[in-house]
């Protein structure tokens, strides 16, 4: 390994440990009480490392829900890769997304800290150009291009529009078990669809 690969090998270690001490002071006490100086002290950095790498706490913080946001979306991309029919794809990447937002810690610290008063990370969350939103309907319209390339992009645009809206509503105020909103969203995708060149 040269000596630029091993600097970036470090670095790479250095950033993921910054952040998954980030991650547990957040879910610990919550974005508005994690201080930089004690991540630093907790990873093991230095403060002039910290602040290098991420920039201040914001940047810290966008870094940290970036990363939790690819993680989501690799899960999420597996999920629809594990079934032939799109209704079925449909209902499995709606259960893993309901599933998470309940029982990840780190999203529920910052839905917790939001109704609490505290935006905390919330913001990059939903006000980013990149926001989950976004990220999630540019997912869903590339798989879906894929799996039924003879689609109208209109088609492929309502659709995963309708499903990403619901879907969010349902993470926000969850209602029902993840298993029977994931039929319901299979029930409408296929019915969404059932007139593909219209």
């Amino acid at each position: 390994m040269s000596g630029e690969s091993l600097r970036l090998e470090f670095r790479r270690q250095v950033r993921e440990r910054v952040l998954e001490t980030a991650h547990q002071h957040t879910v610990e006490r919550g974005w508005e009480r994690v201080r930089v100086g004690e991540v630093a002290v907790d990873s093991g950095v230095s403060r002039p490392t910290l602040y290098r790498e991420f920039g201040n706490k914001d940047g810290l913080g966008e870094a940290l829900m970036t990363r939790e946001a690819e993680r989501f979306f690799a899960a999420i991309a597996d999920a629809l890769d594990q079934h032939d029919d799109v209704a079925r794809a449909v209902a499995a990447a709606t259960r893993l997304t309901l599933q998470e937002a309940a029982d990840n810690p780190l999203l529920r610290a910052v839905l917790t800290g939001s109704r609490s008063g505290d935006a905390g990370l919330l913001p990059f969350l939903t006000s980013r150009s990149e926001s989950i939103r976004e990220s999630a309907r540019a997912l869903l319209a590339a798989w879906l291009g894929r799996r039924q390339p003879e689609l109208l992009p209109s088609r492929v645009e309502e659709t995963v529009d309708a499903l990403v809206r619901l879907v969010i509503s349902h993470v926000v105020a969850p209602a029902l078990d993840p298993v029977d909103v994931g039929e319901r969203m299979a029930h409408l995708v296929a019915a969404l669809l059932v007139h593909p060149r219209n």
